[in-house]
């Protein structure tokens, strides 16, 4: 007798674990998924030659490899773009570009702002000092440059608050032709990406993405063939980059 209520109580126990795996299965497959927030990339690209994409006109540099990139992402719903990217420009001149309108009324618009200056700013220092180029000669321009991209993000600020911007840092191209003065600008150029990234970090939202450490010591094959702008190679470097920032936002709508 008593063998057969404990074979009926374990039968009931049994019982009961089955129906709550049961219930406990079917309420999981039955629990509302939460589906990824759409995104809507309203996308303003703003500078110089890299922003252009002069090296790799074909695919648009690193901002038509981007656009394509976030096109293709399964919670994106929508990216438009917007390029206004100039060889030769420099700080200055970016600042003279954001009083256009066109270019003024898309950055009210947008939501993302893609930027790149600062490069042709210290090419003017080499061009400016080529027979006696001294470290000083450097930091004069890197405090007219430093000014003017504080300018430059308090302009786009004030025309939009909320737009994120992902400013890129230069890198060194020219350390195949410096030879051994290489290693005494590699510190220059380190100062004037440490100067951007201190003013970069007094206006939010804001990305200061760092270049430098992906074209060091490959700039043979990353560069097109002037030496200067990047490659193909290059510009997908920069584009997997940005896009590793934008995935950690995730840039939604205004």
């Amino acid at each position: 007798m008593k063998k057969r209520v404990v074979i009926s109580i374990l039968a009931i126990i049994a019982a009961i674990f089955v129906a709550f795996l049961v219930f406990w299965h079917s309420d999981r497959n039955t629990a509302p998924q939460i589906k990824p927030k759409p995104l809507n990339y309203k996308i303003v690209a703003l500078g110089d030659s890299l922003t252009e994409g002069v090296g790799d006109l074909e695919n648009q540099g690193y901002v038509g490899v981007t656009t394509k990139a976030l096109k293709k992402e399964k919670n994106v719903t929508n990216v438009t773009m917007q390029d206004f990217g100039h060889r030769g420009d420099t700080s200055e001149d970016l600042l003279k570009k954001l009083k256009q309108q066109k270019v003024s009324d898309s950055i009210k618009a947008a939501n993302t702002v893609f930027l790149t200056i600062g490069g042709n700013d210290i090419v003017h220092v080499f061009k400016q000092n080529f027979l006696d180029l001294h470290e000083s000669d450097f930091a004069k321009r890197q405090k007219i440059f430093s000014s003017n991209l504080n300018k430059i993000f308090l302009e786009i600020r004030e025309l939009n608050p909320e737009a994120h911007i992902y400013y890129f840092g230069l890198y060194n191209p020219f350390e195949d032709y410096l030879g051994k003065a290489n290693k005494d600008f590699v510190p220059i150029l380190n100062q004037w990406n440490t100067n951007s990234k201190r003013i970069s970090a007094k206006f939010t939202p804001l990305s200061f993405i760092p270049t430098s450490d992906l074209f060091k010591g490959k700039t043979d094959h990353l560069l097109y063939d002037d030496h200067f702008h990047p490659n193909k190679k290059g510009y997908l470097k920069m584009s997997d980059r940005l896009l590793h920032y934008i995935n950690e936002n995730k840039a939604t709508d205004k």
